[in-house]
């Protein structure tokens, strides 16, 4: 490319990105980057040279990889794909169930799934980790702490979602471009303790980055509010530590990295502390926040997904029979109706039309330019329950459990005194603290009650953890030979042909028999 291009490029980057700080174009930059720079379309591929003309500055490629998060965790990911990474986990953790309306494939309702499910799990992690780890190296480069603290917490989260989704994975030769195109895969216990490590060196960048360039807008999670980015690196390793709860021989790793979490003095993510992004979410094409757009047109009408997806009859009998005002948040009542909610279990054969079973509620699909959650604020203050019941932390756990359920309350657009309300019924097992026999299944039911369609990864995890909620049904599907909801997900094909002597040497993998590390 001569000096001329390069330049015409250069500018072209900066006036899309700065666009794109205002409306949604997920991936652009990256694709942008890809042209403008060499980089390879594949995750290995990391061209990070500072002295390239056309290299976007770290606080212009923070957004994208952000929002590009955002997508990943609830959206219809990559743009333009017909189902988003982990949509399947809410059939799985009983909050939808397919529609009467579609011939679904019967391997996506008997878990006897292959190494073509869903890939873009996979890939898209690795492509935005080469975002971050851009951020991350060319910050390093121009002395701007604060924008590579924010690029190591980030990069950290991806790595937990990885380990926890395949377990071992490629970790430290990962992301060298061209100096390793064949990685090898690392434990994932080893990933987890290192990525402790990194958590750490992000919040000690952020912690002395006082007066260095803080990317206030284009950090589009939390504005540069960096005592949020340090709650939110807390959380992220109290999360990680409870995954590994059920680990006796962790006990003393998990002690050491509890007495970090308190020294710092920098807290956990509390009420009205969402880490959620939004780049600027508008009513135009693919401009949406990708949730909502999943479901609904920009002319409001409902797109495939809308029919495709409806209410699981476990979920809603659960908030039926709890006196749960958010089922009018997480279902929409039968069609005609004001009060009546209907579904099906995952599996079924006994078909309904669609117009017999709930749409996907007001308090899941809020507005075409609703944030989308990367860790919501309730999933902070129920984690913080559990650990203070465990007696790991400080802090009464009752009231962290009703300031758990509270704030889901507020999150989902119901209010707080309805919360109150909710939790103070008497005698009722796993609502009413008191009542409940078993706290952290009361604390796990209630997190798990609050994760319906926004986070059904985590309550997957927990499921794996503990086993509970123990009542969400396995697919009843007369084909499912094996009754277990799966431990894991399958290495992608493209591994399996491009990286086939590395993946080879995990052996055979199983999604019902090979279990992550931290897993019960």
């Amino acid at each position: 490319m001569d000096s001329d291009s390069a330049l015409v490029f250069n500018h072209l980057i900066q006036q899309l990105t700065m666009i794109y700080i205002k409306r949604l174009s997920t991936g652009i930059l990256a694709v942008l980057l890809a042209v403008v720079t060499g980089c390879k379309s594949d995750y290995l591929d990391v061209n990070n040279n500072p002295n390239q003309v056309t290299a976007a500055t770290p606080q212009l490629v923070l957004p994208d990889a952000l929002a590009t998060t955002g997508w990943y965790l609830t959206g219809n990911v990559p743009p333009g794909s017909t189902a988003g990474s982990f949509y399947f986990l809410n059939l799985w953790m009983g909050y939808w169930n397919w529609s009467g309306n579609y011939s679904i494939a019967t391997s996506d309702k008997n878990y006897q799934f292959t190494q073509g499910f869903n890939n873009s799990i996979w890939s898209t992690a690795y492509l935005n980790l080469k975002n971050y780890n851009y951020v991350d190296n060319q910050a390093a480069t121009l002395g701007q702490p604060l924008l590579q603290g924010m690029a190591k917490i980030m990069k950290a989260l991806h790595f937990q979602l990885l380990v926890d989704t395949y377990g071992d994975v490629p970790y430290t030769s990962a992301l060298q471009g061209t100096s390793n195109i064949l990685p090898a895969y690392d434990k994932s216990q080893a990933i987890y303790d290192d990525l402790f490590k990194q958590i750490d060196a992000g919040m000690a960048l952020l912690a002395k980055g006082d007066g260095t360039l803080n990317p206030g807008p284009n950090d589009i999670m939390f504005q540069g509010d960096i005592s949020k980015w340090l709650k939110f690196g807390n959380t992220l390793k109290l999360r990680m530590l409870l995954r590994q709860s059920e680990k006796s021989d962790r006990a003393s790793f998990i002690q050491t990295q509890l007495a970090t979490i308190k020294t710092s003095g920098y807290g956990f993510l509390g009420a009205g502390e969402n880490a959620s992004v939004n780049p600027g979410y508008s009513n135009s094409q693919n401009l949406q926040n990708p949730l909502y757009g999943a479901f609904y047109a920009i002319n409001g009408n409902p797109t495939t997904l809308n029919n495709q997806y409806k209410g699981n009859l476990y979920g809603i009998t659960f908030y039926k029979s709890t006196s749960d005002p958010r089922l009018n948040a997480y279902y929409k009542p039968v069609t005609g109706t004001t009060t009546n909610f209907n579904g099906t279990y995952f599996g079924t054969t006994d078909v309904l039309v669609n117009s017999q079973v709930s749409d996907i509620g007001p308090g899941i699909l809020k507005s075409v330019d609703q944030n989308s959650p990367i860790l919501q604020s309730h999933e902070s203050l129920f984690m913080q329950a559990e650990a203070a019941q465990r007696g790991w932390i400080t802090g009464n756990p009752k009231t962290l459990y009703q300031s758990a359920i509270a704030e889901s309350f507020v999150n989902a657009g119901r209010t707080a005194a309805e919360a109150t309300t909710y939790y103070s019924q008497a005698g009722v097992n796993n609502v009413n603290w008191d009542a409940s026999a078993n706290k952290i299944e009361a604390i796990i039911t209630q997190k798990w009650a609050s994760e319906n369609g926004t986070a059904p990864f985590e309550a997957w995890s927990d499921y794996r953890r503990l086993g509970l909620p123990a009542t969400v049904p396995i697919s009843v599907d007369p084909s499912t030979t094996v009754k277990q909801i799966p431990n894991r997900l399958l290495y992608p094909t493209s591994e399996y042909s491009t990286n086939a002597s590395n993946v080879a040497a995990q052996g055979n993998v199983n999604q019902f028999t090979s279990k992550i590390f931290w897993e019960k």
